[in-house]
Order: C-alpha cells, then sequence, then structure tokens
C-alpha cells in the first residue's frame, strides 16, 4: 500500500493519570480523570473508531462494484490499522510519526519530534493534540490505500444530516428571502447559525401560537432560542465592523472558517447570502477542511454535494436557492478559499503566523475573520482553561490577523469573556453547563490594524448616512444566573 504502520510504540505510565477535574490555567488533558478530555479519549474515540470500521466494512459490496476484488486488500488493511489504533488509545502510547504519502507528513513529524516525551502519549498531550492525532491517523489508513485515498467515512452522516432536514430548510428559505439590511435581522440570523445544530429537532418540538406564522425569521429565532442562553452577545460589535466604510467600492472580504457540514452549513449559507445581497460583505471567503475530520466537519466534497442536493431537490424553493449559492459563487461572491492542511494541524491559532504564514496573510485582507464552533474557539484559546472572566482579547495570545468573531456554543471547559462571577454561578446552577452545548457566545474583538481603532478616524458607532447605529455596549450580556438556577 505503499506506507508503514510500526507496531511499536512505548507505553506510557499509568499512574499519571489525576482523579479530579482538569484545573485551571492548565491545558485540557486525559490525564484528569474527571475531565471531558478523558470520558472522549477513553469511551468517545474507541466508539468512534469501530464506526469507522463498520462503515468501510459495510460498504464492501459497493466498493468491490467499483473497484474490483482488490479493494478487499486495502479495507482489510484500514480496519487492522484502525484495530491498532484502538489498541494504541487504550494503553496510552506514543505518538507514531507519519510515514506515508501524507501531503502534511513533515509538519506534523515536526509537531510530534518538538512535543516533550513525558506529553507525547494520548492521555498525557494536551487533548487538542491527541483528538486531532487520533483523526489525523484515522484518515492516513484511507489516504495511504490504493484504491480509497479520497474515501470519507463520515460522509454519508453529513448527508443524511442535510436530508433529514428538509423542513427545517424549507423554513429558513422561506423566511429569508429578501430580507431587508438591519441589525435586528443580521442578529437573528447570526443566533439561528449559532444553534443551527439543534433547529430541525427544536423545530419539530415547537409549540407554535395560533397567530404564529411559521416562515417567519422572528418566529423561527425564536425555535432556534428554545432552552438556549447566549453568555455573551457581540453582535452589534460584528454589525459596525461590517458596517463601516460600506458606500465605499473598496474590497470587504469576510473570512469564515467553518465548522460542520450538513444542516449547519445550510445556515452558514444563508449567513453568507445575506451579507453578500446586502453589501456587508463584497466577498465571503469559505474556510473547509482538507481532509475528513471530526466525523462533521465540512470538506469540499460537502459543498459540492450539498449545492448538487439542492439545486436538483424537488422542493423548488430550495432547488431555487441551491440554484442562486452557485451563481453566487461561480460570480465569486462565495468563494471556498485555497486548501490549508493547517485547519486539520494540531497547533493553535496563535502559532499559525509561524506555522502557515500565507495562510495568516490572506486573513489579514479580510475585514472580519468568523470562527465557528467549539473547536475553533479550542484552537484560538490554545486548548488552555483561562479563568471565565478573562478578556477574549488577552486569550488570543497575539493572534489579531484581522478582527476576529468566535461563534461557538460551549461544548467544553475552555471559555472566556463571561462577566465576572458568572462562571462559577453557572457551575452551582448546573454542574455540566460547559459540555451541554445549551450555553452559547457571540465574541468580537478588533484587530490592531482596525481603522475604527485609530484616532481621529469617523466614529465606528455611525453609519455611511451618519444614523447612529446600536449601541454595542448595551448589547453585552447582562445575564447572571443565581446559585438556585
Amino acid at each position: 500500500m505503499g506506507w508503514r504502520i510500526s507496531t511499536r510504540s512505548d507505553r506510557s505510565n499509568n499512574t499519571d493519570l489525576m482523579e479530579g477535574p482538569t484545573p485551571r490555567h492548565s491545558l485540557l488533558s486525559g490525564r484528569y480523570k474527571q475531565s471531558f478530555a478523558y470520558l472522549t479519549l477513553r469511551s468517545r474515540m474507541p466508539g468512534i473508531m469501530q464506526q469507522v470500521i463498520m462503515r468501510v466494512t459495510g460498504d464492501v459490496p459497493d466498493l468491490v462494484i467499483k473497484y474490483g476484488e482488490e479493494v478487499r486488500k486495502d479495507v482489510k488493511q484500514i480496519v487492522d490499522a484502525v484495530e491498532r489504533l484502538k489498541m494504541e488509545l487504550n494503553r496510552d502510547r506514543q505518538f507514531l510519526f507519519f510515514h506515508g504519502a501524507e501531503p502534511d507528513k513533515a509538519e506534523w513529524n515536526a509537531f510530534l519530534s518538538e512535543m516533550p516525551r513525558p506529553k507525547r502519549s494520548f492521555f498525557r498531550a494536551c487533548w487538542l493534540h491527541a483528538e486531532c492525532y487520533l483523526y489525523r491517523r484515522i484518515f492516513s489508513f484511507f489516504e495511504n490505500s490504493r484504491f480509497l485515498h479520497t474515501y470519507d467515512c463520515f460522509d454519508h452522516l453529513k448527508q443524511e444530516d442535510l436530508m433529514i432536514s428538509d423542513a427545517a430548510m424549507r423554513a429558513l428559505a422561506r423566511a429569508t428571502r429578501s430580507l431587508p439590511k438591519s441589525y435586528d435581522v443580521f442578529s437573528k440570523l447570526l443566533r439561528i447559525n449559532l444553534w443551527g445544530n439543534h433547529f430541525e429537532m427544536q423545530l419539530g418540538a415547537f409549540n407554535f401560537d395560533e397567530d404564529d406564522d411559521q416562515n417567519d425569521i422572528n418566529v423561527l429565532v425564536k425555535v432556534a432560542d428554545i432552552d438556549r442562553i447566549l453568555l455573551v452577545n457581540d453582535t452589534a460589535l460584528i454589525w459596525n465592523c461590517l458596517m463601516k466604510n460600506t458606500k465605499t467600492n473598496e474590497d470587504r472580504i469576510v473570512d469564515y472558517i467553518c465548522d460542520n457540514g450538513g444542516f449547519e452549513f445550510f445556515t452558514d449559507m444563508l449567513l453568507f447570502e445575506y451579507m453578500v445581497d446586502n453589501k456587508l460583505a463584497t466577498q465571503v471567503r469559505v474556510h473547509v477542511k482538507a481532509i475528513p475530520w471530526y466525523i462533521s466537519d465540512v470538506t469540499r466534497a460537502d459543498v459540492d454535494w450539498t449545492m448538487k442536493y439542492l439545486i436538483e431537490h424537488r422542493d423548488e424553493l430550495l432547488s431555487t436557492v441551491g440554484k442562486k449559492w452557485a451563481k453566487l459563487m461561480s460570480s465569486e461572491k462565495i468563494v471556498i478559499a485555497p486548501t490549508s492542511y493547517f485547519w486539520t494541524g494540531p497547533q493553535p491559532y496563535f502559532v499559525m503566523v509561524e506555522s502557515d504564514l500565507e495562510l495568516y496573510r490572506m486573513l489579514t485582507t479580510s475585514r472580519l475573520a468568523i470562527f465557528k464552533g467549539d473547536l475553533n474557539y479550542r484552537k484560538l484559546m490554545g486548548d488552555y482553561i483561562w479563568d471565565s472572566a478573562e478578556e477574549f482579547i488577552t486569550c488570543l495570545r497575539g493572534f489579531r490577523p484581522t478582527n476576529i468573531c468566535a461563534l461557538r456554543s460551549v461544548k467544553c471547559e475552555v471559555v472566556c469573556g463571561l462577566p465576572e462571577g458568572l462562571g462559577d454561578a453557572l457551575l452551582r446552577a448546573d454542574h455540566n453547563w460547559m459540555i451541554s452545548g445549551n450555553y452559547g457566545v457571540i465574541q468580537y474583538t478588533d484587530s490592531l490594524k482596525c481603522s475604527c481603532a485609530l484616532p481621529g478616524q469617523d466614529d465606528p458607532r455611525r453609519d455611511d448616512q451618519g444614523t447612529a447605529l446600536v449601541a454595542a455596549q448595551s448589547q453585552r450580556s447582562t445575564l447572571l444566573i443565581t446559585p438556585s438556577g
């Protein structure tokens, strides 16, 4: 198959594991048995690897039709490799170098070689490093095979997620045609986008009043907000950033670093469409993953499949929406950014300027970079447990290529920028608040190079007609939760 897998790796000392949760001011790690990192590495990741095995073995009849009997050898070698990886994880073995045809092999091996040896195993390493390594190893088994080097063992899950969401897509498509350019509409679209993962389920459970128009954006944002709490809301600052100098002919690019495919990407596209239709952006540059990643992350192949699915949809409105989006892409108002393996690397984003200067320079050409989802947030924070009241800009540790927005539902212990005392109050009220996905943040910080921050410039709180924009400070979350909840 043109690739080697060493079956030898050192086992680390199990006595290093600790019984408590990950302490503050440390990296997330599976070393702490009461952490979400430990739970993921001990239980969730082995289950995911077993699903990979079941998927590829279940596809054997179709693969034989497509590639011939020889493909069975590929499948067997991949299954054996995944089984060995499960064993390495279970025994907390040392990470192995990559020796195949991986395009990012040199970068990964350099990173692994620089890791301190005591931190180079699954449960001792930073959780971000261990988890990214696992997903990178899984795909390396496929990309080094003879026939299955482009096989996405997760694509069916992303496709099914979109196909079962027809009702939600139709409702949102009807509600978002010809929306006016306003802060109120933009803020609603941002919230729908934030909670996109839950929307289909919530739509089915929502109790509509008799006078509720199910095709009204105001009603649908109430659906999105069911049992969800926004802890920080910097939407006004984002709006002000996008509204700056909209009457000039200069390019206003928005970089959007995606999270999931499926229905969530549909809500992403609604947001992109709104921004370019209303000239909040002259172009949205969409960053997707170079390889199948974290089960549901969107790839270029997923984007192509989504466009085809919508264009060919039997529902006339969804087909029309798909055709419009295809036109926006062909006219380059929405573009897929050049492939970068940095997004599927283990590094936090504050090292981007050293690790991928070309990507960093690309981001400096945009008006705003929106980082979507929990994994992007963890990489912005370096998988470090800050005090929850620490300022967002501080936690970025100098990563400021442009104005930055983080759009994220909280699914692990890394969070910052909350009002003083709120994190502790939340913990007393809901012990699992950090991993429930029921709490979210919309956070923003200006870049140092942003002209709106310089003295003598136009007031960034005013639009091009001199009309006062939304007062940003009044939009900051003032949510307080008592110990009793």
